[in-house]
């Protein structure tokens, strides 16, 4: 890339971030944490709001304000109160692709033990974060060893736990992008700017992994990000690693401009998307 293609892809990539802020969140599951104060609650609903996210917004908003419903004002009290026995019934009816009633239930037991250990997600989170880590996969990958090693035989006969609930927490050494734990992660760890929430400043910014969907993965090749189409960890690493040319210290700040501008203006379906076409691009528009 010469060093004017790199001033105009960085162009670009800022316009996008102006354009695309606040206004747009309700095309985004970080409307559901940005409903609380207490960042416990912001914790608990960012963590099962970002498992949730996969499908169209439309549809998985509404699964996740089924489990809102049921966990009450304060979700987090709610988690540390839950029972799977006394409590799975307000679940009933719960159906959302591969998730069913007993996944959420699952989910919800293995989180209150994990706050009854450590006290919080953050704690658990930054029990296994080592600063000399290149990246968050080491970390990540010890925090869903934590959730899915529960002793799950409350929900499950002989504790062995099914397909939907592993959906919701994969394995960041499977080799897949974890899009939707990268997510909360971005959530969690980069400054509130309105957006993001800023709760683990312990983190930085720096060693997030962009979470990649569809949407980005369309954008960042037609960008010139990437030439990778395998949509997995290497490539959003590969991703991360070239949006760190233009913002080192933060580079998963654009992923919220990324991704918006796929989903709310389809960018790449059916047209030539490039830097020009996105500097040139205002929102309604089609690129």
């Amino acid at each position: 890339m010469t060093r004017r293609s790199r001033r105009a892809l960085g162009a670009a990539l800022e316009a996008l971030t102006r354009r695309y802020g606040a206004a747009y969140l309700g095309t985004s599951a970080l409307m559901f944490p940005r409903r609380y104060r207490e960042p416990a609650d912001q914790e608990v609903v960012g963590l099962l709001a970002a498992c949730l996210a996969y499908g169209r917004v439309n549809l998985f908003a509404g699964a996740v304000e089924q489990i809102l419903a049921a966990l009450g004002e304060h979700p987090a009290d709610a988690v540390r109160r839950f029972l799977p026995r006394r409590h799975s019934r307000r679940l009933a009816g719960f159906h959302y692709r591969l998730n069913r009633p007993a996944d959420i239930a699952a989910a919800l037991w293995a989180l209150r033990r994990i706050l009854e250990e450590f006290g919080s997600l953050k704690a658990c989170f930054l029990a296994g974060y080592r600063e000399e880590d290149g990246d968050i996969r080491p970390a990540l990958t010890a925090f869903v060893d934590r959730i899915t090693r529960t002793d799950l035989t409350p929900v499950f006969p002989h504790g062995v736990p099914s397909r939907g609930f592993r959906h919701l927490f994969p394995d960041p050494r499977a080799g897949g992008a974890c899009k939707r734990l990268n997510l909360f992660l971005r959530w969690m760890v980069r400054p509130d700017d309105g957006l993001d929430l800023g709760l683990w400043p312990e983190v930085p910014p720096a060693k997030l992994i962009i979470p990649l969907d569809t949407h980005v993965a369309r954008v960042a090749r037609a960008l010139g990000l990437t030439r990778l189409k395998s949509p997995g960890w290497r490539t959003a690493k590969a991703i991360t690693e070239a949006l760190k040319t233009f913002d080192p210290a933060d580079p998963v700040r654009y992923d919220y401009a990324l991704c918006r501008f796929g989903i709310v203006e389809g960018a790449g379906k059916g047209a030539r998307l490039s830097v020009r076409a996105v500097l040139r691009h205002r929102p309604g528009d089609h690129p």
